[in-house]
């Protein structure tokens, strides 16, 4: 019933409440939920957060789990983004001989023999 009616999921399992907004601790629904700055702090050190100004949300799901989405300036660097940045494609790495090179379509060289089959 949960899944075709969205009303009925939010009975059961409830919302998200948003604690942080653009960098502003959102102090009415840290009260409603009585949970305290130094906790939600303490939550965002978990995560690898070192400052609230570094996240655009923070949201505390139903079942406890903080969500996050960092600020612009505070996201991490991907390759994609160096490679954009530095405008070079990386050399693809050297082949290396794998346990997985078997079962990605290279076969023993031996055949196997007829009567195993």
């Amino acid at each position: 019933m949960q899944l075709k009616f969205d009303w009925m999921e939010r009975l059961f399992n409830g919302r998200a409440k948003l604690l942080v907004e653009n960098g502003q601790i959102q102090t009415r629904n840290l009260h409603s939920l009585r949970m305290s700055v130094d906790q939600l702090e303490m939550r965002l050190r978990q995560n690898g957060i070192a400052r609230i100004s570094d996240v655009k949300y923070v949201t505390l799901k139903p079942k406890g789990e903080l969500g996050y989405e960092l600020m612009r300036h505070a996201q991490q660097v991907t390759v994609g983004d160096l490679e954009r940045l530095l405008q070079v494609r990386l050399a693809a790495p050297p082949e290396l001989h794998t346990m997985f090179q078997e079962t990605a379509g290279q076969r023993h060289p031996s055949p196997t023999d007829p009567k195993l089959q």
